[in-house]
């Protein structure tokens, strides 16, 4: 299986015009944020709500885009399509590899801005 979480901090800092402190502030938005959404996330997965499910996943994919293309994005989208396709049977394994992946983000961008 390939390894999508490759970090490319080369791309990150060219995608901000290597304005490291804009990036850091945006990392923090995005770390501040991100419980809130994960809790819009989990509301839909229990009210086995599809729609609002491809919307907050929807959103968070969005914020991720920011800083990658990679496997976090992906499992975002992955969430989103389960949501609009009302998949919720598939709803469990996809958000867990979002959490793992959006961990991964996080702490990458953490260690990057330091």
């Amino acid at each position: 299986m390939e390894d999508n979480r490759i970090f490319d901090k080369d791309v990150i800092l060219e995608r901000f015009d290597g304005e490291k402190e804009f990036l850091a502030e945006l990392v923090e938005i995005f770390i501040n944020d991100a419980p809130a959404q994960f809790s819009e996330i989990q509301k839909a997965v229990d009210n086995r709500n599809g729609k609002d499910l491809e919307k907050s996943a929807h959103k968070l994919k969005g914020a991720i885009a920011n800083f990658t293309e990679k496997a976090a994005f992906e499992a975002a989208l992955k969430l989103e399509i389960i949501g609009k396709e009302n998949r919720l049977d598939e709803v469990e394994e996809a958000y867990n590899t979002l959490v793992k992946e959006v961990e991964y983000l996080v702490n990458a961008l953490k260690e990057f801005v330091k």
